[in-house]
């Protein structure tokens, strides 16, 4: 990671900042004819982020110049932090910021005695199930989805995304804090 970047708890400004990086990462989906569309996809709303700040659950990415290049925002979930969005901006992509929010996340749950991250997200698109595959995270098999992790698929399935290409994966925190 550049010298220059940083990692830190978001505040309730920095909130407005996601929706626009949301959409400026979500170009990348426009190299894929089958999911191209979800760089026109909604974004999470800057205003379901502010609880999440509140609780202290997001994290941001910022240059010294540009400002929020980036951000994580999670919650925590009984025993789990889950995370709802990762986003950086295009500029900003491939310098580790990614593997630096998921750390500061990860730290955080590990200080906070939470057992495991959970996440969905597509399955082997480059930038998503292989990056976090990559950093240690596992796919939770579709017979061993709780409760929580299968409604999280199922209102993803009715927002549009296709299930047949979702997973949920995991890791232990421990395995990601520095």
């Amino acid at each position: 990671m550049d010298s220059f970047l940083s990692i830190h708890p978001a505040t309730l400004e920095d909130a407005a900042f996601f929706p626009a990086l949301e959409r400026a990462s979500g170009e990348l989906f426009r190299q894929l004819d089958d999911l191209a569309w979800i760089a026109d996809d909604d974004v999470m709303a800057e205003a379901a982020h502010r609880p999440l700040i509140l609780a202290g659950t997001v994290w941001v990415a910022r240059d010294a110049k540009a400002g929020v290049v980036g951000f994580l925002s999670a919650q925590r979930v009984h025993r789990a932090l889950h995370v709802w969005q990762m986003a950086v901006h295009p500029s900003h992509q491939r310098r580790g910021l990614g593997r630096a929010l998921l750390k500061a996340a990860a730290e955080s749950a590990r200080d906070a005695g939470l057992d495991v991250i959970t996440l969905t997200t597509f399955l082997e698109v480059p930038w998503n199930e292989p990056f976090y595959a990559g950093l240690g995270f596992t796919r939770v098999p579709e017979g061993a989805l709780d409760e929580r992790l299968r409604e999280v698929l199922e209102k993803e399935a009715q927002a549009g995304l296709p299930r047949e290409r979702r997973c949920a994966l995991r890791i232990d925190p421990r395995l990601l804090a520095g």
